[in-house]
């Protein structure tokens, strides 16, 4: 498989998960044992990456201050 192709993998597994819990706020360090636990590698930058992607394409919104970010579902922009 390819970087883009783990990539994809990954941000699929996630948003699944986002949706089976849409008002959950995810946090790097939710992603990072949630990705541990499905065998991916665990990277602080690796779950941090997932998770701003989600939000430039519209399907998270950032919530709280920078130092202390989480993302949640765009119930909206999720489908």
């Amino acid at each position: 498989m390819t970087g883009g192709t783990h990539r994809s993998v990954r941000i699929n597994r996630l948003l699944g998960e986002m949706r089976e819990a849409p008002l959950t706020t995810w946090t790097t360090g939710q992603v990072r044992r949630l990705y541990s636990a499905l065998g991916f590698g665990p990277q602080r930058s690796t779950a941090r990456g997932d998770l701003q992607h989600l939000a430039a394409r519209g399907r998270a919104i950032e919530v709280g201050p920078e130092n202390r970010r989480g993302y949640r579902l765009n119930q909206a922009g999720a489908r």
